[in-house]
């Protein structure tokens, strides 16, 4: 599953990256990359996938630093927004049921590889580290089973249309990779991914304001 995957996904970037289009060479090195100039990122993204067959949405933040509008690093937060339930049995053998939760904060880059007019096309990754856990309520308290830590591995391919050079709002597709499980809930979390996300792009924003604060004055005779 994970092979065929893979070949998709590199068939679909080189089917794009054949077109006539403005493209970045991805033989440029960090060293160059890092040089350019550095602006805030943020963004908000919801991710459709799929545990054990049933359909999951993940939301998360991420909040970062861009270099030259090519290349993006930083950090995010990801959490489980579906209510999913598993029967869970407490010490005396009666069931109960469980919502399956799992968070996790993962470090991310991103790098864009294609750019024309307003279009642009890149590549996420992110590795994230977390816990999935099962909640449950006996006697009115809240309490927590079966909590243990996971390590998520999450390539993908994101595409971005920009309203007004100032917001760019897109989807994209991926996979989520279990690298670490968590083995005592009994679910399949490995998953295709699919996303809608909204990004504020803080540099035309900032050059928005300091035109609007520091217009240019007229040259006088």
């Amino acid at each position: 599953m994970h092979s065929r995957y893979l070949i998709v996904f590199c068939f679909f970037a080189l089917a794009i990256t054949s077109g006539k289009a403005q493209t970045v060479n991805l033989s440029d090195s960090l060293s160059h990359v890092f040089k350019q100039k550095k602006s805030p990122s943020f963004k908000f993204e919801t991710r459709n996938s799929f545990i054990t067959g049933n359909t999951a949405k993940v939301y998360g933040i991420k909040l970062g630093v861009s270099f030259g509008k090519r290349f993006s690093v930083g950090l995010g937060y990801n959490f489980i927004g579906t209510e999913l339930r598993e029967e869970y049995v407490l010490p005396d053998k009666s069931i109960v049921p469980a919502d399956i939760r799992m968070n996790y904060i993962a470090p991310y880059a991103e790098y864009s590889f294609y750019q024309k007019g307003p279009w642009e096309v890149s590549v996420p990754i992110q590795i994230g580290v977390g816990k999935s856990f099962l909640c449950y309520e006996q006697a009115g308290e809240r309490n927590v089973a079966n909590r243990n830590s996971v390590v998520i591995y999450e390539p993908g391919m994101t595409f971005e249309y920009k309203i007004l050079k100032l917001i760019g709002v897109g989807a994209g597709f991926g996979y989520r990779i279990m690298l670490r499980n968590n083995r005592a809930i009994d679910q399949q979390f490995t998953s295709p991914v699919y996303a809608l996300r909204l990004r504020l792009i803080f540099d035309e924003l900032h050059g928005h304001y300091k035109r609007h604060i520091s217009p240019e004055k007229p040259i006088s005779d």
